[in-house]
């Protein structure tokens, strides 16, 4: 049976830490933890602690890490009316390592508070023993989200002397919108305009035509981060691994259809040397894309 918090643990846990000073447990050694309160993946105390919409909970670093071995990168075809769960940085979309249900996974700050009340001293062991893995490098950088592609179709009357009959809108749709630069999206070349550049979501276009054909479509991430994935390739202004390509071949059959893909993503780095670093490439991709576009460049 699952241990349940009273309302007086609920509600200190609202409070100021306690210093562990003035708890009567001096080391972690001295602390029972209760085994609800123990990570089903490290078998430790649950550390920053996320709960997935299952209702399991376990260390942050620990689901990152399951998310990081368990995703594929393979498109799968699902419904049309299969919705994309809109994320937040901070959120972890995999399946849940104890159920194995499809969930998202969100940071519990009342749970957290109440562990570093129950247990000061043990919790500050797990908070060093974070510290040095991140400082040794061994932290897990890797994000996660999800991708989906595809497109609505309906068909219209077409007008005299016309065969264009198909309504078609094309749209790519990831769970984490933040970590996108843009979405190139290259259209058959009978098209006007052929070439459309999408810098904010919603990443869809709508078009007329007569027949189906393949779209070819580039997601470009920010400056700071880059695909893990075998298909990933460097941009054009030089990011390495920050261009995933993409294709779909456009169904009219009935409303259309899309696929979803499952995809990592590494964060390079983080706090002011992240902010630093990605205003230099920021600047740094900003120069080289008008060097490339400005048929009067001259290097000085």
């Amino acid at each position: 049976m699952k241990r349940m918090f009273s309302a007086e643990e609920q509600s200190t846990s609202s409070q100021a830490p306690i210093d562990a000073e003035a708890d009567s447990a001096s080391s972690p050694e001295d602390e029972t933890v209760d085994p609800d309160d123990l990570c089903p993946i490290c078998h430790s105390l649950i550390y920053k602690p996320v709960r997935t919409r299952c209702n399991h909970t376990l260390c942050q670093s620990c689901m990152a890490l399951w998310a990081d071995v368990s995703v594929t990168s393979q498109l799968t075809a699902v419904g049309l009316d299969d919705e994309v769960a809109v994320m937040l940085p901070h959120e972890i979309e995999t399946r849940c390592p104890m159920c194995r249900t499809f969930t998202i996974s969100t940071l519990d700050p009342t749970r957290e508070r109440a562990l570093q009340r129950l247990y000061p001293a043990s919790y500050q062991a797990r908070e060093a023993e974070s510290q040095t893995a991140e400082e040794d490098g061994s932290a897990s950088t890797i994000e996660t989200l999800t991708v989906y592609i595809g497109n609505e179709h309906s068909e219209v009357r077409a007008e005299q002397g016309s065969n264009n009959k198909h309504h078609w809108k094309f749209f790519i749709r990831p769970s984490r919108t933040d970590l996108i630069e843009e979405v190139q999206v290259f259209l058959h070349p009978t098209f006007r305009n052929p070439i459309v550049v999408l810098e904010w979501p919603p990443y869809e276009i709508r078009r007329l035509g007569w027949g189906f054909f393949t779209i070819y479509a580039n997601i470009i991430l920010k400056p700071g981060y880059s695909w893990l994935s075998p298909e990933a390739e460097g941009t054009r202004d030089g990011a390495p691994k920050g261009k995933l390509p993409l294709e779909w071949t456009l169904d009219f059959n009935g409303r259309g259809a899309q696929a979803r893909i499952r995809l990592k993503v590494r964060k390079e780095k983080e706090g002011d040397e992240a902010a630093l670093d990605i205003q230099r490439e920021r600047v740094r991709r900003s120069y080289a894309r008008q060097r490339e576009t400005d048929p009067d460049w001259e290097d000085t």
